[in-house]
């Protein structure tokens, strides 16, 4: 019982661990900016921070990232808000370019030589100037201050890297850079090279309707002695809604909620970005753009706050009701044999593991409540061992529990046995029976559950006609497929079907032995119920496709192959199956099907992509065969 136990907590464990990762099976591409500067950096603690697949993708800047953007072959990427508003413009992108979240805010640096005369913004006129790459949201900034201050200056477009050393060869007056506080870059220069640097106030009344007012504190860079007033861009993630399909709608949601709902843990990781304490989503002021979410950080979001506390207070009345009840009858041995030992442990286990995932960030109702069932369980696993029980004082602990546990063992196929209608017994008893044999091996104990059943309902097992299911050959899989598909075409009852996936399970691993073979038909038969039960959306699917390379294959296909449907696909034909629930299982058909010498293929309903590609390179494979013969 134990060894089983574990083989369900671990196959629940993986299963949880598997189901997240096909959640994140579409990849989110995000472009950031200059490498090892704050967007790449803050790019990076996004990773870090959510569950979704992200490839991250460097760039110049925002006019880069923009243009990017607006190719649809990227989802996200950082932008300033003046390029956005200067795109806007331009190429009126609003109506799919959406603001994801709002970030921070950019300080705006003008860079000269200390022993320079340049002072202000109006100390640049006729001067030669570095306003970055024309990619770049630094040169659209300076392109701006331009226009508005009405001056006149001789434009040098020197990457930002470049720029230090055009200012020392005297190649230039003074330089632009627009970027968060302190920049990577500028903090790293060699001291005999930043002594010679100051930094130069951008503030100006003229700039207050499109900036903000910033400061550059004294220090925040080695050779910046003195606090610089300047002016500051916000900088804005960004998503391109354009031909998003619902697979990566469902990626973005996943990393809108991740990134909404853990801004503070993002906050107080220590190896986050520190621009990232400036940062709160629900501030748009000045921000005047549609946004991806209209007013989900304002309503929804506090809502479902709401709701997790109201939930883990009625947890905890729901707890101290159960447990009262039997705290006061811990003592009497029918209360203590009703409460079951595994299910605590493996209610300990999943609380558990889930307690520690809510750690940290707002998540702090919801770990309440798994601290509280957590507390119920060891209780109840207290009172459930019969440690309270006057008949059992002088036995210690740990046989009481191993005691419990084998009492547990013997009556674990009791439910089991009892629910089923006589109406489906026979059926159900071919496919126990099939399931038995499916590795060609009828184990003692797997005889036992079954002929409990038998007993139960007053049936003669034909034991010889079970042992002759055995069959090296794949053929046993389609036959215990076809009694499955045979039984649920009875129409049984809702709940008892759903109940035979609980028994299915208990045989499979009532030997202490999953093998190979009992893992395949298990995920099968368990998505052939899901489907009846009108869950088949909550399983993957897999189906087999069929492509005639010829016309003769494809007129053999018509006449021997009639259980495939014929669809259009990848601009030509193809002859596809039933619908799969283990990719094992529609692995093994298309084997069988490429045994015939023709082309075959398992692939996804919901990812045609990957079939049309498959098709496509096929087609590639045949055109040069066809053309040497």
């Amino acid at each position: 019982m134990k060894t089983t136990i574990l083989r369900f907590i671990l196959l629940w464990f993986l299963a949880f661990s598997f189901s997240g990762y096909m959640q994140a099976q579409q990849t989110i591409n995000m472009v950031s900016g200059i490498n090892g500067e704050v967007y790449d950096q803050f790019a990076h603690d996004i990773q870090n921070n959510t569950r979704a697949d992200i490839h991250i993708y460097r760039s110049r800047g925002s006019q880069d990232n923009i243009n990017y953007l607006l190719t649809d072959s990227i989802q996200v990427a950082f932008a300033q808000y003046d390029v956005l508003k200067v795109d806007r413009l331009k190429k009126g992108i609003d109506e799919y370019i959406k603001v994801f979240l709002p970030l921070y805010c950019e300080e705006i640096h003008l860079i000269t030589l200390r022993s320079s005369s340049i002072n202000s913004l109006n100390d640049l006129q006729g001067k030669t100037v570095g306003i970055g790459d024309p990619s770049s949201g630094t040169n659209v900034t300076a392109s701006i201050i331009k226009s508005v201050k009405n001056l006149e200056w001789k434009a040098d477009n020197s990457p930002f890297e470049q720029s230090v050393q055009a200012l020392l060869n005297h190649r230039i007056d003074a330089f632009f850079y627009v970027g968060a506080a302190p920049s990577t870059y500028l903090s790293s220069l060699n001291d005999s090279i930043s002594h010679n640097l100051k930094l130069v106030s951008v503030r100006d009344g003229n700039l207050n309707d499109i900036y903000e007012k910033r400061n550059i504190k004294a220090g925040t860079y080695a050779w910046n002695d003195e606090n610089v007033k300047t002016m500051g861009v916000r900088t804005l993630l960004l998503v391109n809604t354009h031909n998003i399909d619902t697979a990566m709608a469902r990626q973005i949601d996943i990393l809108y909620n991740d990134l909404s709902t853990n801004l503070k843990g993002i906050q107080w990781n220590k190896f986050s970005h520190a621009k990232w304490k400036q940062v709160d989503f629900g501030d748009m002021d000045n921000v005047d753009w549609p946004v991806y979410k209209e007013k989900y950080i304002f309503t929804i979001d506090n809502m479902v706050k709401l709701m997790a506390i109201i939930a883990a207070i009625l947890s905890f009345f729901q707890i101290y009701f159960i447990i009262n009840k039997l705290w006061k009858r811990k003592h009497e041995k029918i209360v203590a044999e009703s409460i079951s030992i595994s299910a605590m442990f493996i209610s300990i286990f999943i609380n558990g593991f889930f307690a520690i995932k809510n750690m940290g960030g707002d998540n702090i109702p919801q770990l309440s409540a798994n601290i509280m069932w957590i507390s119920a369980s060891v209780i109840s696993a207290v009172i459930g061992v019969g440690l309270y029980v006057s008949t059992n004082r002088e036995v210690g602990f740990l046989r009481l529990l191993l005691r419990a546990l084998n009492m547990e063992r013997k009556e674990a196929g009791d439910l089991a046995m009892v629910f089923f209608k006589p109406s489906g017994a026979a059926k159900i008893i071919e496919i126990l029976g099939r399931i038995a044999m499916v590795d060609n091996d009828l184990d003692k104990k797997e005889r036992e559950f079954i002929q409990g059943f038998a007993d139960n309902w007053g049936i003669k097992v034909d034991w010889d006609k079970i042992v002759k299911y055995a069959d090296e050959s794949e053929q046993r899989f389609s036959e215990l497929r076809r009694a499955m598909s045979s039984y649920l075409g009875t129409s049984p009852p809702k709940e008892q079907a759903s109940q035979l996936m609980d028994v299915i399970s208990l045989l499979v691993n009532v030997d202490g032995v999953l093998t190979d073979e009992e893992d395949l038909m298990l995920s099968e038969l368990t998505g052939l119920i899901m489907k009846y039960l009108g869950k088949g959306t909550e399983v993957d699917v897999y189906r087999v496709a069929v492509v005639p390379q010829s016309k003769e294959q494809e007129e053999a296909i018509e006449g021997l192959l009639k259980d495939l449907t014929k669809e259009h696909i990848a601009g030509g034909w193809a002859y596809v199956s039933e619908a799969y629930y283990s990719e094992r299982y529609a692995g093994i058909i298309s084997a069988q099907y490429r045994a015939l010498l023709v082309f075959s293929v398992v692939f996804k309903p919901n990812n045609m992509e990957q079939l049309e590609k498959y098709v496509k390179e096929k087609k590639q494979e045949i055109k040069p065969e066809s053309q040497e013969g």
